[in-house]
């Protein structure tokens, strides 16, 4: 996440999101139906072109007839059936940066994780929305105002498995922040596009007083496939937003929410805390890629098969729909 983060990543919570499911089908069923032999069918492209794939970089495109940029990277040599993850980044100031898509890549190392890993990163940029009419930032629509930030995730989806040599069935979502609020709208109106899905201090349901008529923000839709989900966050009453001392948004209360809402409809699920605020640290990212490494559609987490394993310490299975999360330190 570009600095000056520690604020502006959190004003992401501040956005709206919206969309109809990918069919009609899954608007009206929960996550208990059984899925499907595979992913959904690709979409129709919403302008009928899609942006550079032929090489690692950044590039804008038509999407819903407006202008988007998204940044994607390709291994260096890739081998056939290329797994995909699309990473959501926070909100953040355009006067600091016109590429935060390209920003986030760089700064996540993203170039070598996709030689490592045979992996396409997808990182679109998020609209530029202005801000409760105080400022402008680069921000996902996470009040559901229209359905083009999804279309937007249809198309850059449609456009990987037609140009790409990529396995669908190895499609992981993650995002922080801003852009973990959009994972669960994502989440909940794509999930029959989705293997699993990583929520890097992010949740669900977040009113914030005086926004989009104080009705809740980045709300929780029935997934309509069983997917595990991984959601991380700092320690209870510290990872916030935008201080202890003026608490706009609380990750840690709208992951509580997430993750009792996911275990009610039977997703596996496990949640991580430890004891810093509102960062994405190391111990988050690596176990982000653990957990997204082997993921298939349809297939169960290898967390749940094997256990979390000694790196994940910090880190609990969901087991009930209360919150019974404690912290264990950095």
């Amino acid at each position: 996440m570009p600095s000056p983060a520690r604020l502006l990543p959190l004003l992401g919570l501040l956005v709206a999101c919206s969309g109809k499911p990918a069919s009609d089908a899954a608007a009206d069923s929960g996550a208990g139906d059984t899925a499907p032999a595979g992913p959904a069918a690709l979409a129709t492209l919403s302008d009928g072109a899609c942006p550079d794939m032929t090489t690692s970089g950044t590039s804008t495109f038509q999407s819903s007839g407006e202008d988007r940029q998204v940044t994607v990277i390709i291994p260096s040599s890739p081998q056939p059936k290329m797994a995909v993850d699309f990473f959501f980044h926070g909100v953040t100031d355009p006067s600091t940066t016109s590429n935060p898509g390209g920003d986030t890549a760089t700064g996540l190392g993203l170039q070598a994780l996709a030689d490592s890993t045979n992996t396409v990163w997808i990182v679109p940029d998020a609209p530029v929305q202005n801000l409760l009419g105080v400022m402008n930032v680069y921000l996902w629509d996470l009040a559901q105002t229209d359905d083009h930030d999804l279309v937007l995730y249809d198309d850059l989806r449609t456009c990987v498995g037609q140009n790409l040599d990529v396995d669908l069935s190895r499609l992981s979502t993650v995002g922080f922040s801003g852009g973990a609020l959009w994972n669960t709208v994502v989440l909940g109106n794509r999930a029959d596009t989705i293997a699993t899905a990583v929520e890097l201090s992010g949740g669900s349901d977040v009113v914030v007083s005086g926004y989009n008529n104080n009705a809740p923000i980045s709300v929780y839709n029935s997934p309509v496939t069983n997917i595990p989900v991984l959601l991380t966050t700092g320690a209870d009453g510290e990872d916030v937003w935008p201080s202890k001392s003026m608490v706009v948004v609380d990750f840690w209360a709208a992951s509580n929410t997430l993750q009792g809402k996911l275990y009610d409809d039977s997703h596996f699920v496990v949640r991580c805390a430890d004891s810093n605020g509102h960062v994405m640290g190391n111990k988050d990212w690596n176990i982000a890629q653990a957990w997204i490494a082997n993921q298939t559609y349809g297939g169960a987490s290898e967390f749940q098969a094997n256990g979390l394993g000694s790196d994940a310490s910090w880190c609990a299975d969901v087991t009930s729909d209360t919150v019974d999360t404690g912290t264990s330190g950095s």
